[in-house]
C-alpha cells in the first residue's frame, strides 16, 4: 500500500516546537475560559474558530487522547495555529505556514502515539522524538482524509 501524501518538513522536535511558542493571551481565552470537561473546552472553543483534530496519518489513528489530550487548529492573521489542551493546561503554537504546524502536529501525534507499540516502528521513541530525529514513516504523518484513504485502497485493489 502506498500513500500519495508527501510532507514537506521533517517531523519537529521539541526544542524546534517551543521555539513557536506564542503567549496570545486572548487566543489562551478563546481556548480556555469555560469550565467543564475536555469535551465542554471542544465544544466552546469550536465556536471560537478553533478546529479539534480526532484523527492523524494515513488511517485515522488518535491524535492526543481525549478528552484529556485534544490537539485543535485554527488560522488568525494569516498565522496558522495550533493549541495543545492537556486537561485544560494549554500550549499556544503560531506558525507561518500550514506544512510547518503540519511538522508540529506530526511530532504531537508520534509522541502520545509512542506509548501504542502496536502502531509506530519499535525505533521511534518519545527521546528521538523530542531530539528531531525521528524518521516517522509517511503513513503517520500528515491529516487524514477519506480521499487519502481511500484513494491508496484502491490502489491495493486495482
Amino acid at each position: 500500500m502506498t500513500d500519495t501524501y508527501v510532507p514537506t518538513w521533517p517531523v519537529m522536535g521539541r526544542a524546534e516546537l517551543a521555539q513557536h511558542e506564542i503567549p496570545a493571551e486572548d487566543v489562551r481565552c478563546q481556548l480556555s475560559s469555560w469550565g467543564g470537561d475536555g469535551y465542554d473546552r471542544m465544544e466552546h472553543s469550536e465556536k471560537a474558530g478553533w478546529q479539534s483534530v480526532s484523527s492523524w496519518g494515513h488511517d485515522g489513528w488518535d491524535l492526543g487522547d481525549w478528552p484529556y489530550v485534544v490537539i485543535k487548529t485554527a488560522k488568525h492573521n494569516g498565522r496558522f495555529l495550533l493549541a495543545q489542551d492537556v486537561e485544560g493546561d494549554l500550549t499556544v503554537y503560531g506558525f507561518d505556514s500550514e506544512a510547518n504546524r503540519e511538522s508540529a502536529i506530526d511530532y504531537l501525534f508520534a509522541w502520545y502515539a509512542s506509548t501504542h507499540r502496536d502502531w509506530l516502528p519499535a525505533e521511534i521513541t518519545r527521546e528521538i522524538l523530542d531530539a528531531g530525529a525521528a524518521n516517522l514513516p509517511v503513513k503517520f504523518r500528515g491529516p487524514f482524509s477519506w480521499k487519502r484513504l481511500e484513494a491508496s485502497e484502491s490502489e491495493v485493489t486495482a
